[in-house]
């Protein structure tokens, strides 16, 4: 499935997204003011952060960890979470499914009450964000999440995929292959693939993308 920049705005709306991915959306949040964030809050599902540019700090239920590019934060459903940014920076945000009481928005604790939890959340740091999440643990549905960043006529070499992947495009230009059929993708367009397929990805002039793999 691909999805274009003009129709990549959702984020809680359900059964827009294919339903052999684990997802409902992932999004490019650029240009972000320095001194923002978000609220103390939970979701009835899943949430993984990407930020690919910036500093700052979150904190999981209490515990805070550092943000610098690259890092990754896995949210799970029941867990109260925000951050708070200390430089301009972007991010890259994805969901799952809703799921209890389907409720698509921020949870507040003092409005709704402490939330059940599921699965502890974890945080990766960015300068060690470069694979596989060392333990995804028994809920997470990506095994990694990451920035790639290819200089011109970079890319990824042509491979029958055993998982599903998915491909954002922050800035700059990349030429898909998707089982023969070439596409040309650019800033916050999408790519969902499916597991089989056989995909080659190639930059003439360089780009910016957010991977994941489930």
């Amino acid at each position: 499935m691909l999805i274009s920049q003009n129709s990549n705005n959702i984020y809680w709306e359900q059964g827009v997204y294919p339903d052999w991915t684990a997802l409902s959306a992932f999004r490019h949040f650029p240009n972000q003011m320095r001194g923002t964030g978000v609220e103390p809050h939970y979701h009835d599902n899943d949430e993984f952060w990407l930020f690919t540019a910036g500093r700052g700090e979150v904190w999981l239920d209490g515990q805070r960890f550092e943000i610098t590019p690259n890092t990754i934060v896995y949210t799970p459903m029941g867990i109260v979470h925000r951050f708070q940014m200390f430089t301009d920076y972007e991010n890259n945000a994805m969901v799952t499914r809703l799921e209890r009481q389907k409720r698509p928005t921020h949870i507040l604790v003092e409005e709704a009450g402490p939330p059940v939890p599921t699965v502890p959340g974890f945080v990766v740091s960015g300068a060690g964000n470069n694979g596989p999440f060392p333990n995804g643990g028994p809920r997470c549905p990506l095994s990694e999440l990451r920035l790639l960043t290819f200089a011109a006529g970079e890319g990824v070499d042509e491979a029958s995929l055993s998982r599903n992947e998915h491909w954002l495009v922050l800035s700059g230009t990349v030429n898909l292959t998707i089982d023969g059929l070439g596409l040309e993708l650019s800033g916050d367009d999408a790519a969902l693939l499916r597991a089989g397929a056989v995909r080659r990805l190639r930059s003439a002039a360089g780009a910016r993308v957010a991977f994941a793999r489930e």
